[in-house]
């Protein structure tokens, strides 16, 4: 049977959430461990791109009250993902920057496939078709192996 480059395309990302699911069942998600609020993950991904930063600004760029801005920090601070130092050049502010732990939570947050559906109509249609086979051939190995810890 002959696929259109659409049912391959459809197919394909069936087969790799299949192959998602299967991992994730097997070792969890660094999404599912996280326990931060949207803001504070908003907060961790500023200080992890433009960091450090003084929490003025960082409360500026969140489009929040300094109080608010600070209450942030300090719930990453309590995480062991951000510390608080004083800023060198004015002892009156404080800088804030991520914690290597914290650095580790946004490297493994990005280590996950984004925007798929756009990188899988890219691919021409010999190279679709492998990466079909390819990803049925990998859960089919998941499916023997009794753990995949490490994978991912």
């Amino acid at each position: 049977m002959v696929q259109t480059r659409e049912e391959l395309e459809q197919e394909v990302v069936a087969q790799y959430r299949t192959l998602g699911r299967a991992l994730k069942a097997a070792s969890g998600t660094v999404w599912m461990e996280i326990d931060l609020t949207i803001a504070q993950l908003r907060t961790l991904l500023i200080l992890a791109e433009e960091g450090p930063l003084i929490i003025g600004h960082i409360a500026q760029r969140l489009g929040v009250g300094l109080s608010t801005g600070g209450h942030l920090v300090d719930r990453l601070v309590q995480a062991g993902l951000a510390e608080r130092t004083e800023d060198a050049e004015d002892r009156r502010r404080t800088l804030a920057q991520l914690t290597p732990k914290g650095e580790d939570l946004y490297a493994r947050l990005l280590n996950h496939p984004l925007q798929l559906q756009r990188l899988i109509q890219k691919l021409d249609e010999d190279d679709l078709a492998a990466l079909l086979q390819g990803l049925q051939a990998l859960n089919r190995l998941v499916e023997r192996e009794p753990g995949v810890d490490g994978l991912i």
